[in-house]
């Protein structure tokens, strides 16, 4: 099995938009992406499937604990979207001089945009960079008619916020949130539309694709 979770950093350069996380996450519930599925294989035909496989893809086995049954995966992207959904962020920014600008983007992805500060008559460069930490985990147990396989995952997404400027006093803003297969966090940031600010509610929840992919490995042609 191949998978490609590590991403290269995709910087996507749009010309006009902002974000900045200051506000503490909320939290709630959500539909679960974790994973119950019984395989027709035995435990330790399974074990060895998972461990071969992962190993074997671009994920990175952070833990086996036998005696526990357990299999712990980290995933690491500086392109998130796959993963986790965080909705998306709009931006208007007006000025006479520099021009309107309307952007709309992934909040869960990275992007770098202008924007124009009808106060100080610059444009102004922002950076907002992403990334997740991921870190799933496999339980297995036997069960008569093969092994039950359990995936779920604990996610959390970086922000980090950087503003350039001649005139303004530049935010260098950082911020995160975590949530699980279970649940979903929230993030309020600051959005800045030319010389003003709106706060936005960033709602990240898991896509369930990690969960997926790694249950996949075990319908592997070779396994």
């Amino acid at each position: 099995m191949n998978f490609k979770p590590f991403f290269a950093v995709s910087a996507v350069f749009a010309l006009g938009l902002t974000a900045i996380t200051t506000a503490p996450q909320t939290r709630a519930a959500g539909v679960t992406t974790a994973i119950q599925t019984i395989v027709p294989t035995d435990f330790d035909t399974t074990w060895n499937v998972l461990l071969k496989e992962l190993d074997e893809g671009d994920f990175t086995i952070n833990a086996t604990i036998k005696e526990n049954s357990t299999i712990r995966v980290l995933l690491q992207s500086k392109v998130p979207s796959p993963w986790v959904d965080c909705g998306s962020v709009s931006v208007d920014s007006r000025h006479e001089v520099l021009g309107d600008r309307a952007y709309k983007f992934l909040a869960a992805n990275s992007v770098r945009y202008l924007v124009g500060d009808e106060e100080f008559n610059e444009l102004i460069d922002v950076e907002r960079r992403t990334s997740l930490n991921a870190l799933a985990t496999i339980k297995l147990e036997p069960t008569r008619n093969g092994t039950l396989v359990s995936v779920d995952a604990h996610y959390v997404m970086k922000f980090r916020t950087r503003e350039f400027g001649r005139k303004i006093t530049p935010r260098f803003l950082d911020d995160s949130v975590d949530f699980s297969s279970s649940d979903e966090g929230t993030v309020s940031e600051e959005i800045r539309e030319g010389s003003k600010m709106k706060l936005v509610s960033i709602r990240c929840r898991p896509t369930g694709e990690l969960e997926q992919q790694i249950v996949s490995v075990l319908k592997a042609p070779n396994s």
